[in-house]
């Protein structure tokens, strides 16, 4: 009998399990191929709130530190920013607005055919103009390239009021 267990836990122990590639989920069509998405390192998620955390301290070289040279910035009024000068400028302008970005989701994906990095992410935006404290919701689709940040596109929604 112990030979029969014996020889059992080694037949056992000696079955490799077959390997899954990652199905994906969703998809995204890019030049007619239909990319899937896995989920992506925390690693992504890290960097994207210390990009963050740079603009809630004004601290224009620590946010520019995180993009690339080419970064594209598509806003959410329709308002293009091409290159790291171009965002440099925008971002002294937007400073004097006192603006914080408070994240409360955030989800880094990769595209399984084209390899592409990305993060989906939400924040609540305050910031002060003329007519006193306002805020509004972000949710941001921003794309990595070698661990910098290099597209971001932005879209808002007005917070609902209180009642």
């Amino acid at each position: 009998m112990k030979k029969y267990i014996l020889l059992l836990a080694i037949l056992l122990t000696s079955c490799e399990m077959p390997v899954e590639e990652p199905k994906g989920t969703g998809y995204w069509v890019v030049d007619g191929v239909e990319d899937k998405f896995i989920n992506a390192s925390d690693d992504y998620t890290e960097i994207y709130k210390a990009w963050l955390e740079a603009h809630n301290e004004k601290n224009l070289d620590k946010v520019l530190s995180f993009e690339t040279d080419d970064i594209r910035l598509d806003l959410p009024d329709g308002t293009v920013i091409e290159g790291i000068e171009a965002h440099s400028e925008a971002l002294q302008n937007y400073f004097t607005q006192d603006p914080n970005l408070d994240i409360y989701w955030a989800l880094p994906y990769v595209g399984l055919v084209n390899g592409e990095t990305w993060i989906i992410a939400g924040q609540v935006e305050s910031f002060k103009t003329q007519d006193g404290e306002q805020s509004r919701l972000l949710m941001i689709d921003l794309q990595f390239t070698e661990k910098k940040i290099s597209r971001i596109i932005a879209y808002e929604k007005a917070i609902p009021p209180q009642n």
